[in-house]
């Protein structure tokens, strides 16, 4: 079954369903909740910058992991082409909550299409973040004269996402935790995917191999009796 629309998921009412144990898989109340697909959280070059722009919402709304995903690639590639090292954007929301999803297929003949159960619980099949109003859910560090460069990358991630949302700038030079990175530059590496690897298998060497194996030794051992009747 195919992603279904935002709009079945973007209201933001009920009670979350969000209990998963790490420590203590057995005690989670939510079972085989996938994992979420934003792939970083900080980017850029974490250092002294003189302004931040966050970009927040304007109402209470629920948004799915891809929409957060397709918005932080489209802001990343258009900040690191325009302001290569000279930024920081950080991600401020995290999808905690599970999507429950009740499938629906099509029965044999693809007549007709089932319609499923009225009001079944269902079973999990994505992830989304709970975003209230007034709160942050981007926040970009730039230097004052690329004020212009990041509005514009938060203009292209609210393509991307439901809602609607609105930019505030904010002057962070006299900052405590701003002003304690003067001198010191820490740069975010991509988060790339750990493919584990494959075990090796001990294969059984070919006849020959074996035959000439014998013949090294052989010559080895008759060598070292060589030297010792020398040595006499």
């Amino acid at each position: 079954m195919g992603l279904r629309p935002a709009r079945t998921v973007r209201e933001y009412k009920g009670q979350p369903w969000a209990r998963i144990s790490v420590k203590r898989p057995r005690k989670s109340f939510v079972k085989g909740a996938p994992r979420p697909k934003v792939r970083q959280y900080n980017m850029g070059t974490d250092q002294f910058y003189e302004i931040q722009v966050d970009m927040i919402s304007d109402e209470d709304i629920q948004l799915r992991d891809n929409a957060i995903e397709s918005a932080r690639q489209v802001t990343g590639k258009y900040l690191e082409k325009n302001l290569p090292n000279n930024y920081f954007f950080g991600i401020l929301k995290y999808p905690h909550i599970v999507i429950r999803e009740h499938s629906a297929l099509g029965v044999a003949g693809a007549d007709r299409i089932s319609k499923g159960m009225k009001m079944a619980f269902g079973r999990p099949k994505g992830r989304l973040a709970r975003i209230g109003k007034g709160e942050p859910v981007f926040r970009v560090r730039v230097a004052a004269s690329a004020l212009p460069v990041v509005k514009e990358a938060i203009k292209r991630a609210k393509i991307k996402m439901s809602g609607a949302y609105h930019e505030e700038v904010k002057d962070i030079q006299n900052e405590a935790f701003n002003r304690a990175k003067i001198g010191k530059v820490i740069v975010m590496k991509k988060v790339e995917e750990i493919k584990p690897k494959a075990p090796a298998v001990e294969t059984a060497p070919a006849e020959g191999e074996e035959k000439k194996d014998e013949k090294a030794e052989g010559k080895e051992e008759k060598k070292a009796e060589v030297k010792e009747e020398k040595k006499k």
